[in-house]
């Protein structure tokens, strides 16, 4: 019995129709991103998956569609990684932390998967964009009813990061964009509400560096772009002025405890106080001093991931222990990284970054130079005080930002230089 199989222009009109959905389909992951359901990881698993297949069956074709460069080093950088936690023997009960690693070479086929999507990396950034208003007014409901700290269906500090991370992406140049989501820095100062909301400090100097960015570019720009002339502009900027007085109103209670905790924070610290729970540095200061104690027992190869909250609770103070006991990380991203894969896991996540920055920086145009510079600035300021690369959503944030990237970089859309 012979099966029917669609002719070539049914078979055209499917790959036409599959065009226009796939796009919308991407851009739906990349607006799911930061609410709580698990449509986002289902949509990208989708094109990971299809991308799986078409790497398996049709390989000269898909490696097309990818940076080798970039393939080549994330290649290495997982497998070195993976090699480091069997050489320092905390594989298999280390599986979790061992794992964070094979995200970014795990995520690689989705570029191939998203094959019949026009300009993948345009529709990440509109869902983007689109997702962060929501965010905004999601906060901002959830503030008149209930207020406090919220923390977006997460951890606050977790929700907070991937917010910053996304309103960095939200400010890369996209064309066509439609008018609702135009190129715009609007978008990324959007993101400040449920930042604010969150609560969270370590995520604002990157918007401090985007806005004397933004300044300056306007002042170069002789303020070009700030012209009202005409009735409606005016009604626009009444309309927006409006809205975030209304929001600085709504969050300054979560702004004034914040700026209340800091500062009893640092009067903790400063008095050297045992009871380190009501003092996020002074916590910090102590898992820290915990972390360096620890190093030297295993410097090359680290001691992987699990057991880690003992360990920290081990070397800290008796009055320290109980409270400590309760983190596995040390709130600083390269402490964690020494600990779980030595110096030897340490120089390799960092020549591994500086790679995919750097590629990414040298090869992008000008918005994209930009937005590495500010994705730079966020990998530092929030690395630097918490838990960076030992969370899903994180890392996951990571490996799309560099697959999509280097991948454009390729020639997917005008901005970009054209790689043979």
């Amino acid at each position: 019995m012979r099966f029917p199989f669609p002719s070539k222009s049914a078979s055209k009109r499917i790959f036409l129709f599959r065009r226009r959905l796939d796009g919308w389909i991407f851009a739906l992951g990349a607006f799911m991103f930061l609410l709580p359901t698990e449509t986002s990881a289902v949509v990208f698993g989708v094109f990971v998956v299809m991308g799986m297949y078409l790497l398996l069956f049709r390989p000269a074709k898909s490696l097309r569609h990818l940076d080798r460069k970039y393939v080549l080093a994330t290649l290495a950088f997982s497998t070195g990684c993976l090699a480091i936690n069997l050489l320092n023997g905390s594989l298999p009960e280390d599986m979790r932390w061992s794992s964070y690693p094979l995200y970014y070479l795990l995520i690689i086929p989705l570029a191939v998967g998203a094959v019949l999507v026009r300009d993948p990396l345009r529709q990440f950034v509109l869902g983007t964009r689109a997702g962060l208003v929501v965010l905004a007014i999601w906060g901002l409901a959830v503030t008149v009813m209930e207020g406090g700290r919220f923390g977006f269906g997460s951890n606050a500090a977790n929700a907070s990061f991937a917010i910053a991370f996304l309103a960095v992406v939200s400010r890369l140049e996209v064309k066509p964009a439609p008018q609702l989501l135009a190129n715009r820095r609007l978008f990324f100062y959007i993101a400040l509400i449920p930042i604010l909301i969150s609560g969270t400090r370590s995520v604002l100097p990157v918007f401090i560096a985007g806005l004397v960015w933004d300044l300056f570019s306007l002042a170069r720009a002789d303020m070009k772009g700030w012209k009202l002339t005409d009735r409606r502009a005016w009604a626009v900027w009444g309309v927006l002025l409006a809205l975030a007085a209304g929001s600085i109103w709504l969050v300054t209670p979560i702004l004034t405890q914040r700026v209340h905790a800091t500062i009893k924070e640092v009067n903790v610290t400063l008095e050297f106080s045992e009871f380190t729970g009501t003092s996020g540095i002074s916590t910090r200061l102590v898992q820290w001093q915990a972390a360096l104690d620890l190093i030297p027992e295993h410097p090359f190869f680290g001691r992987g991931g699990y057991g880690i909250s003992a360990e920290i609770a081990r070397h800290s103070p008796s009055y320290n222990q109980e409270n400590l006991g309760k983190y596995t990380f040390v709130h600083n991203f390269i402490l964690d990284e020494i600990l779980q894969r030595g110096f030897v896991g340490l120089m390799l996540m960092l020549g591994f970054f500086g790679f995919c920055f750097n590629r990414i920086y040298v090869l992008g145009g000008p918005a994209t130079k930009e937005n590495v510079l500010l994705m730079l600035a966020l990998t530092i300021s929030f690395g630097m005080l918490h838990y960076l690369l030992v969370i899903d959503r994180h890392v996951a944030l990571y490996a799309l930002y560099f697959v999509l990237l280097t991948t454009a970089n390729r020639g997917w859309r005008p901005p970009y230089r054209q790689i043979a």
